[in-house]
């Protein structure tokens, strides 16, 4: 992504646990680039990526030595100088002629640099910590339901940002997907998780909303993409890391187990089903309207995290490209799962009898239950539990 070269702010991000933050950039797969604006912001969630990376081999190193950074802690300062030499070793540094993939024309273009190595520092472990905090955020939000947007000591702070200033809603409120810091470069805004009681004195009222200051159309003249992005919001920074991770990781996951070996992927799929995720999502708590076509809500029913995997042959009945079985909030939200659902449907899998459902649909039937599993229309790389419940008359279809 473009923007003015920042200056490096360590001591905001590693004054936090960095697990959660460390997480975020390993999950990423590596994807050269000529130009940001080559990929989506969802597809920046779930790929390291550098502009002008392409041809050059430097992502395993980048990627590498911000691990490192925050698993050591360093500081702008530190990171630079054990990665800089690298770089420069590999020819990734100063001004170049090179080829622009998608308009065919030769440019003079900057590689590595001061300022883009603190451009580079500042957006990945900023968006990371963020995705870190969302991380955390959710696992202790059944005792601090509520984020209040908080603002740092910025030299020239954007207006819009001021005025969003002690906003508080709940963490699952459909403003924090467009609104949860950072919110543009060298952006220094910040959440605080509040508790019932503190949200009360704090005068949180349910009804207020925040300042809106309108949206404006954004044309990414690499892809053709046309998004609207809140005033006030830089291009690319519209929506946080941590959902968007959220949402993404599930097909990051789902890639990686289909590549292991069956006992491998077995196993990973049972850890997996163990995870806060997995609960959250099966729980049905997450606030999710069905009947709504708000772009947030939607977004949000496509939470989902692996948890069972599907023999290869019922996998293809399904019509699907993948093994791995999802849960959802779209489908979870209406199908009151019990405590112990990923342990019933692989028993069924194992065990049970799937039946044609329809197109994309199976149904597995055994030990007193039925699960219904689909290969979303359009999304042939995914499969989901729709339905789990009591076995009252046999489903119909046919027995494979």
């Amino acid at each position: 992504m473009p923007g003015p070269e920042p200056a490096a702010d360590a001591g905001a991000l590693f004054d936090k646990p960095p697990a959660e933050v460390r997480r975020f950039l390993e999950a990423k797969g590596l994807q050269p680039s000529w130009h940001w604006q080559d990929f989506s912001f969802d597809e920046h969630a779930v790929s390291f990526t550098v502009a002008k990376s392409a041809g050059y081999d430097i992502l395993a190193d980048l990627k590498g030595s911000l691990d490192k950074a925050i698993l050591e802690r360093q500081d702008f300062g530190q990171w630079r100088a054990g990665i800089e030499p690298t770089l420069k070793a590999k020819g990734w540094w100063g001004r170049v002629p090179q080829l622009d993939p998608a308009t065919g024309e030769m440019k003079t273009v900057m590689l590595g640099s001061p300022g883009r190595l603190q451009t580079i520092y500042w957006a990945n472990t900023q968006t990371a910590y963020a995705a870190g905090e969302w991380e955390r955020i959710q696992r202790t939000k059944e005792v601090l339901p509520y984020l209040e947007y908080l603002h740092t000591v910025s030299e020239h702070p954007r207006p819009e940002h001021l005025a969003w200033v002690g906003t508080i809603k709940p963490v699952d409120h459909s403003w924090w997907r467009r609104h949860y810091p950072p919110n543009g470069w060298r952006c220094k805004c910040r959440v605080r998780q509040l508790s019932d009681g503190e949200a009360e004195r704090k005068g949180y009222d349910p009804d207020s909303e925040p300042a809106d200051f309108g949206a404006k159309d954004y044309v990414n003249k690499r892809t053709g993409e046309v998004a609207p992005v809140p005033k006030g919001i830089d291009p690319g920074w519209a929506q946080h890391p941590g959902a968007a991770r959220t949402q993404n990781v599930a097909d990051l996951i789902a890639g990686r187990l289909d590549a292991m070996s069956p006992d491998a992927r077995a196993a990973a799929a049972a850890d997996l089903a163990d995870s806060w995720l997995v609960k959250r999502i099966a729980s049905g708590t997450i606030p999710f309207d069905a009947t709504s076509s708000d772009p947030d809500m939607v977004s949000r029913g496509k939470i989902a995290t692996p948890f069972a995997v599907l023999p290869a042959k019922l996998a293809g009945q399904l019509g699907a490209r993948t093994s791995v079985v999802r849960v959802r909030v779209k489908e979870a939200s209406a199908a009151k799962l019990p405590a112990d659902f990923a342990t019933i449907v692989r028993d069924l899998v194992e065990f049970g009898k799937a039946r044609d459902a329809g197109p994309g649909r199976a149904s597995l039937t055994g030990g007193g239950w039925t699960a219904l599993l689909a290969a979303p229309a359009g999304e042939p790389n995914a499969v989901v539990l729709e339905r789990l419940g009591k076995t009252e008359t046999a489903p119909p279809g046919e027995t494979h």
